[in-house]
């Protein structure tokens, strides 16, 4: 079919003028739930070994400190009623970051999480790697696993377990 030009011209211009179609309106993008280990842990004294002089009770509390940062905090307190802190903050990005605080057992952690339901921290004292663990919560999210890679004195690693919960 011939359409004279003029005709084309005076369909297509009210269009043309309008300009391209409008964008819907941004969506913004979804968050990301916040991790499950977000919060405070209490360690279940009673899964340390048995007869073990260990600690009177122990906290992990981790925080959201915005932009992609975790605040860590430890508190160990031992039988005799003294308090030891530890803090760090840190991206889940593998890492190493300083302790702050008490550091007779490490000076500085990295921290990442594979998957949501697992975070595995790496601890170092002067240099050397003194113990990676790997922490895993239960499907609920009310119990978290610590399996902690020391090395005992005798020079050879040994796999504790730990069970901490809200």
């Amino acid at each position: 079919m011939n359409m004279p030009l003029a005709i084309i011209a005076l369909v297509t211009a009210p269009a043309l003028a309008a300009g391209p179609p409008a964008s819907p309106p941004p969506v913004s993008a979804p968050q990301p739930a916040p991790s499950a280990f977000l919060g405070q842990w209490k360690l279940d004294i009673g899964s340390t070994a048995p007869g073990d002089a260990g600690p009177a009770s122990v906290t992990a509390e981790f925080t959201d400190a915005g932009a992609g940062l975790w605040n860590t905090v430890y508190v160990i307190t031992a039988r005799d009623g003294s308090v030891r802190r530890m803090t760090s903050r840190e991206r889940l990005d593998g890492k190493a970051v300083p302790v702050a605080g008490d550091q007779s057992v490490a000076d500085s952690v990295a921290m990442t999480s594979p998957q949501p339901d697992m975070l595995v921290m790496g601890l170092t004292k002067g240099g050397t790697l003194g113990s990676v663990r790997v922490y895993t919560l239960s499907a609920d999210g009310s119990e978290m696993i610590e399996n902690a890679t020391v090395v005992g004195e005798d020079g050879k690693p040994a796999v504790l377990r730990f069970r901490w919960v809200r």
